[in-house]
């Protein structure tokens, strides 16, 4: 191996089993091309991730496996799916494509957040399998006495609830992908009955006497140690082993933080919509300082927050601090005075509420509108169906207006107020007098709602720019 990295051969072919060869890679990426171990590197293993003195982390073992894999051309569109620059991230593309290029089963190892049902996805989607059957099972998301009739299928009346026959997911996969999410979760009895039907290409539907073939293509993910619980007895060894005849692992975050720019940005054209404005600069170094142990789902999660609250005009790294403050994260090491960080949070809270009341008083005009339609056309149930709408929407201003503080000024709370009152009396005057209601409803509920509509606008915009 240290032969053919240091006259950096390509085509090298590795023989030895899967633990046992990876430790060999490990060790021989340590070392380098001399053959000389490198300073702070020796001594580390397959599970071992950078610290201080190796900021790059595990970059060394992706970039000589990058060397000695037979490198494919990517498809354009491939790095927009699985995103990245780093070499963590290439080497994930590599395999997805060498996946595909094969028949074997792939097990996909990694933690939570990590990508791992696109890395399935994309093995399926450039295999030149029908693109249509790919079919996925989380396996720890169906209640075990459910799992074998989801996989297998079962027969009418073969259990309490099984009116009708239906094909299992393995069946309806084809000639195409079953995706087994979670798979560290699976009984040991399942387990058995997975093994099975890999070995013999058959399954069998619950109450049925007669074998299936089926020629779909296994992936299996898991965020688990799936090889701590071969060695605990919790996972047989025999499924382990055929499960990984392909193995990939999806790093975290925190191997490959360079490439959290651009996976933000990507995240945050999907969140935002193409036509709004980047993430700024400032932002994105503040999110590179940051732990994610929730990974790229986390990361998801907060910018989602981010564009709640302030949606994408005029971001600044202050509003992206109050949503990790507004979500439980400690932001005790950060420069800024602690009392800051208290009123942008309390900035945020105002901000949410204030869009609470606007989305209320959008759905109340939309039932005006709706009320004014039906009374065009002599729709003689268009007062009923007003009265419900409005009972709702009076019932949940009342709700916002327990908390009169977060309204942030008292002109826009007495506002809110002033509007309460009229939608009050309009549901009076609706019940006696529709007509008469009409007439309000144009003269001053419209007028009325408008000037709200304005006001909360406005102060939605002061405490963006930071100038309330």
């Amino acid at each position: 191996m240290s032969n053919a990295v240091a006259q950096r051969e390509k085509n090298v072919y590795l023989i030895g089993t899967g633990d046992a060869l990876f430790q060999a890679v490990w060790e021989q990426a340590a070392k380098g091309p001399q053959g000389k171990v490198a300073a702070g590197r020796g001594k580390r293993g397959p599970g071992s991730s950078g610290g201080p003195d190796d900021p790059e982390g595990g970059s060394t073992v992706s970039r000589f496996l990058l060397d000695v894999l037979g490198i494919y051309e990517e498809p354009p569109d491939l790095a927009r799916k699985y995103v990245g620059e780093s070499a963590e991230a290439k080497l994930v593309r590599q395999f997805i494509l060498h996946a595909a290029h094969t028949k074997s089963t792939v097990l996909i190892l990694g933690d939570t957040g990590t990508g791992k049902e696109i890395v399935a996805r994309s093995i399926h989607e450039y295999s030149g399998r029908p693109i249509e059957k790919f079919r996925a099972v989380n396996c720890g998301g169906i209640p075990k006495d459910l799992l074998e009739s989801e996989l297998f299928g079962h027969e009418k009346g073969s259990f309490s609830g099984a009116v009708d026959q239906k094909a299992g997911l393995w069946e309806t996969a084809g000639e195409g992908t079953l995706f087994l999410d979670e798979v560290g979760d699976l009984s040991l009895a399942h387990q058995v009955k997975i093994l099975r039907a890999l070995e013999d290409r058959r399954i069998r539907r619950l109450g049925s006497t007669r074998d299936i073939p089926v020629n779909a293509r296994i992936i299996a993910a898991t965020n688990r140690d799936l090889f701590s619980m071969v060695q605990d007895g919790r996972f047989r060894e025999d499924l382990y082993y055929r499960l990984r005849e392909f193995l990939i692992r999806t790093p975290s975050l925190r191997d490959h933080p360079g490439d959290i720019p651009l996976i933000a940005q990507s995240l945050w054209r999907r969140i935002a919509g193409d036509g709004e404005s980047p993430l700024s600069g400032e932002i994105l170094e503040e999110l590179k300082t940051l732990r994610w142990p929730g990974n790229a789902r986390e990361l998801k999660a907060v910018l989602s927050s981010l564009h709640s609250f302030f949606r994408t005009g005029n971001l600044r790294p202050e509003y992206l601090r109050a949503v990790f403050l507004s979500l439980g994260q400690d932001v005790s090491s950060r420069t800024e005075p602690r009392g800051r960080w208290k009123a942008v949070l309390r900035e945020v809270e105002c901000i949410t509420h204030l869009r609470r009341v606007e989305e209320v008083v959008h759905a109340t005009g939309a039932a005006f509108g709706s009320f004014s339609r039906k009374k065009r056309t002599g729709d003689g149930g268009a007062v009923e169906a007003v009265a419900d709408l409005l009972r709702q929407r009076f019932g949940e201003l009342e709700v916002l207006c327990l908390q009169p503080l977060l309204f942030h000024k008292e002109s826009v709370f007495a506002e809110v107020n002033r509007f309460k009152g009229s939608l009050a009396f309009f549901q009076g005057l609706l019940q006696k007098d529709a007509r008469e209601a009409v007439r309000y409803l144009k003269k001053d509920v419209d007028r009325g709602m408008h000037r709200l509509k304005r006001e909360i606008g406005r102060e939605i915009r002061l405490l963006l720019s930071g100038t309330s």
